[in-house]
């Protein structure tokens, strides 16, 4: 036990380790410190990482929304589940319906043309 106890708390050389129980114990609680604190500053960069794509934002902020007023008026467990279900499906032609109101609308209506046809040209060849 001893054996294990010295080689779990060196530095990493192996030649300096706790001589007693108190200097063991030092280490260990500075071991799980430090691991919860490198825990911690790992879950706010992944955060920060997260958060950086927009449309995720804007997702994450709508699906808040309906959480809350699904919350604030006491809506069946079951309709809640179908609703966020619906949410999480539709999120990509949320997002296209987002791109052709904001960015296809600040074109000029010739590329806005050559824009929606080329979007859409794997539905029209199978219509055809």
């Amino acid at each position: 036990l001893y054996f294990a106890s010295y080689t779990m708390t060196t530095v990493g050389y192996g030649d300096i380790g706790p001589k007693n129980i108190i200097e063991t114990v030092t280490v260990v609680v500075m071991l799980i410190v430090s691991g919860f604190s490198w825990a911690v500053v790992l879950g706010q960069v992944s955060d920060i990482v997260a958060n950086l794509c927009h449309e995720e934002q804007v997702f994450r902020s709508k699906m808040d929304e309906l959480n809350h007023m699904m919350e604030d008026r006491n809506v069946d467990p079951e309709l809640r589940r179908r609703l966020r279900i619906f949410c999480l499906s539709n999120k990509a032609a949320q997002r296209r319906g987002r791109q052709r109101q904001q960015l296809i609308a600040e074109l000029s209506p010739g590329l806005q043309g050559e824009v929606v046809m080329e979007c859409n040209r794997k539905w029209i060849e199978k219509v055809s």
